[in-house]
Order: structure tokens, then C-alpha cells, then sequence
């Protein structure tokens, strides 16, 4: 089992007090969307911004140490003591020490093959927002390599014994955090869907297979005390990984490969004729309807839709695919009549998705595509754009989505898209690990 070693920093700016410093290294293995001050904007100076590793580290340690909380009370307590509070500065500091990288991902135009990436390929599904009108920017290229220093003021405690536990607790929250983020997080925007997605030697699995993968995931949990799918008001790690293949390419192709592998059946469960809509039409060419109840709902709660696109008597009404994370945009390209609109969770502008999709880089070279699984509160209402009306949790997860022909959903037992599709990656050689 690793050892958790940190060292105690010999010039620092805090030079009245002892501290305790870990530096990590990282690389970036995907292409990073966003990342800066504003929304879907890198920092061509700073890429990685020590903010944002900050903000990374406490979302990753309130989903793994921060579980074992019962209350959001209780959380908020322990949290402001490692990462402070606005009126209570935390001694823990966060530095980024980047390298020399001007290598980005150039955004070519509208209708054209962005990012050295095909248009309609899984890599232009999951970055769909980056070509939007208000967010055409290049992307950070991946192989970005950086460190990442962590410090904090040694226990002054009179009580050596209580002081050192201090210490040791503290170690082991900054690295579960740490670990968390380098290996099932990422930075910038989209890193649910694998942007941004970072390796740490010293944190990694062994090998890039499934039974390491496994092994190194349960050493893991029991060297930093979680516990894996408890249920709380925010997002924990459920302790579900599936793993697919992996990829042994050279060097970062390797990264590439196994991040396409990990988000191709999302693009194909939601999206490929025959799976979650109807075969192309051969004499227009344009996509067949889709299988999912989203497009028949809005029809009838706009009382809107095109010509021969009325709504089906089978299709029952709802949202299934909210379960995949919020805000989800409705376009009915080329389809006059159908309104386009979009869906919300009430009173906010997002929902993080409990999926996450990226490659798991080992210390051999391989990558792993992984589907991650994180607990997350479901959503209690949704809203649509322009329309004056909520829809409660039962709109998202129904047994009626099983029953219906073609139902993308038939293999989930209560009507869950996110049990839908972890059935649904088992028949694509994954497995849980």
C-alpha cells in the first residue's frame, strides 16, 4: 500500500510557521474546454489556474472523505476547517507551478471539423458546446504537464500526540482529494464527459486492466477511510467503476483512444438509428424519430410539432434524460413546426451529471475507458424554457419508459436512464470493476 509522505517545505511564505508541503505532477491527457476566468475561455498564460484546483479539491473531497458527513451541516463544518471560509482563511495553500505549453486544439468554423476532430464524431458530440455561438474558442492541447503544491501549517497542539493525529488526518484528506481529482476529475468545462482529464503517476493504477483497476480502486478506499455509495445531499462516490478495453497506442494516442471508447455508447445510446432513434430516412436523408419521449412531450406541451411528426398515442410523456445531468437543449434541426426549447432544473440554470466518462491512465502507459458512477440527489422538478409549468421527479424516472416499443429503457428495472445505460455499456465489453 502507498505510503502518504509529505515534506516540510524549506522556503516558503510562511516562514513564521512550520508547514507541511506535497508536490504532485500532472498531465493533461484530453483536450481542456475552458478552464479561465470566463465561462469556456482558456488562459493562454495560465491554463491551469490555481482557483480552479482549489475549487476541484473541495468537490472531490466532499464526494469521497466529505461522505462519511451525515448532515450538510456537519460537512460544511469539517470543510471550512481544511479549506476555509470566507471570514476563515484556511492554512491549506494551493500552488501551480505550469510548464511552457502554447499548443491548443484551433476552432475552424461552424459547419466544419473542429478541434482535429470530425464533426459528428463522439469527440464532436461531447464538445458541441465549445462551437456554440458564444463559446467558439480554441481548446488547450493535451500533454499540458504542470505541478500542483500542497501545504499546510504542522499542528502548533502542546499535546504532540493530538497534534500529530491532526496531521495525519489532514494529509489524508488533501491526498484522497487529490487522488479523486487527478484520476476521476478533470479541469475546465465537460470533464464529466472526460475533458480535461488528468494523470498523476503516483496516484495511478499499476496497469491499465481491469483486475488492477479493481484491486488499486479497494486499496484505495480502505487507505483513505471512505465509504463508497452513501446517500447525502450532495454528490458522493458511489463506488461503481465500469471499465471497457484498453488502449495501448503511443503516448497520448493512447489517452485519445480509450476517452472515444468511453464516450461513444452515450452518443450511440442517446443518439445511433436503431438504438435511441429510427434508422435514417433513405429519401431524405435526414434522422429517423427518435426513441426517447423528450420530443413527443414538448409537442404536446407546446401544442406544437411539424408536418407527419405528430405526437405517438404510444409514447408516454416525461424526461428521462435528465437523469444524464441538466441543461439539456432541444433543436429539432430541419424540422419546421417542432418547438425547440430547454430544460432546466427548477430554479437553476444546472445539474451535474452522476456519470462520468473519461480515460484511467496506469503508470504502464495503457488507458482504461471508465464510466464512473457518482450518488447524486435526484432532481425534484424540472422547467422548460417559455413554458409556465413544473415537472416533478416521476417525469424523469417511471416504469412506463420500460414498457414502450423501442424503449431505449427496456432494460432498466424502474424506468432509470442511467440503469438503462450501465446495461446497455455491459453489452459493449464493459465491466464493473
Amino acid at each position: 500500500m502507498r505510503k502518504i509522505g509529505l515534506t516540510v517545505p524549506a522556503d516558503t511564505a510562511f516562514a513564521a510557521e512550520e508547514r507541511i508541503e506535497h508536490t504532485f505532477g500532472i498531465q493533461l491527457i484530453t483536450p481542456m474546454y475552458g478552464g479561465g476566468a470566463r465561462t469556456g475561455v482558456n488562459d493562454p498564460d495560465f491554463p491551469v489556474r490555481p482557483a480552479s484546483v482549489r475549487g476541484q479539491l473541495r468537490f472531490w473531497w466532499r464526494a469521497t472523505r466529505g461522505a462519511k458527513f451525515e448532515t450538510v451541516k456537519e460537512l460544511h463544518k469539517r470543510e471550512s476547517e481544511i479549506w476555509g471560509k470566507t471570514d476563515t482563511p484556511s492554512s491549506v495553500v494551493v500552488r501551480v507551478k505550469p510548464s511552457e505549453w502554447k499548443e491548443r486544439r484551433p476552432y475552424v468554423g461552424p459547419k466544419d471539423d473542429n478541434y482535429g476532430f470530425k464533426r459528428f464524431s463522439p469527440e464532436g458530440y461531447v464538445l458541441f458546446p465549445a462551437t456554440a455561438d458564444t463559446s467558439r474558442h480554441d481548446l488547450v492541447r493535451e500533454g499540458l504537464a504542470f505541478e500542483v503544491s500542497v501545504s499546510f501549517a504542522k499542528s502548533k497542539d502542546e499535546d504532540k500526540e493530538k497534534g500529530k493525529k491532526r496531521d495525519e488526518a489532514l494529509k489524508k484528506d488533501i491526498f484522497c482529494a487529490v487522488w479523486a481529482w487527478v484520476n476521476f476529475g478533470g479541469l475546465g468545462s465537460r470533464t464529466r464527459r472526460g475533458c480535461g482529464a488528468l494523470f498523476c503517476k503516483e496516484l495511478a493504477p499499476e496497469r491499465a486492466a481491469k483486475d488492477s483497476v479493481s484491486k488499486w480502486f479497494r486499496e484505495s478506499v480502505n487507505e483513505y477511510g471512505l465509504e463508497p455509495g452513501a446517500n447525502r445531499l450532495w454528490p458522493t462516490l458511489s463506488g461503481r467503476i465500469l471499465a471497457g478495453s484498453s488502449s495501448r497506442g503511443p503516448g497520448k494516442e493512447a489517452s485519445l483512444e480509450a476517452w472515444k471508447m468511453a464516450i461513444t455508447p452515450m452518443k450511440d445510446f442517446r443518439q445511433t438509428p436503431g438504438i435511441g432513434r429510427n434508422n435514417v430516412n433513405s429519401a431524405t436523408r435526414r434522422p429517423g424519430r427518435s426513441f426517447w419521449p423528450e420530443p413527443d412531450t414538448l409537442r404536446r406541451e407546446f401544442g406544437l410539432h411539424a408536418q407527419n411528426h405528430a405526437p405517438s398515442d404510444d409514447m408516454p410523456d416525461g424526461f428521462p434524460r435528465a437523469a444524464f445531468g441538466l441543461p439539456i437543449i432541444f433543436q429539432f434541426v430541419g424540422s419546421r413546426g417542432d418547438p425547440s426549447t430547454e430544460l432546466y432544473p427548477k430554479g437553476k440554470r444546472r445539474m451535474g451529471s452522476p456519470l462520468i466518462l473519461r480515460p484511467l491512465n496506469a503508470r504502464d502507459g495503457g488507458s482504461l475507458p471508465v464510466v464512473v458512477l457518482l450518488q447524486s440527489p435526484m432532481c425534484e422538478e424540472l422547467e422548460l424554457k417559455n413554458l409556465v409549468k413544473t415537472f416533478g421527479k416521476e417525469s424523469i424516472v417511471n416504469k412506463k419508459f420500460v414498457k414502450y416499443r423501442n424503449s431505449p429503457m427496456k432494460n432498466s428495472t424502474n424506468g432509470s436512464a442511467v440503469e438503462a445505460f450501465t446495461a446497455y455499456l455491459k453489452t459493449r465489453s464493459f465491466e464493473e470493476v
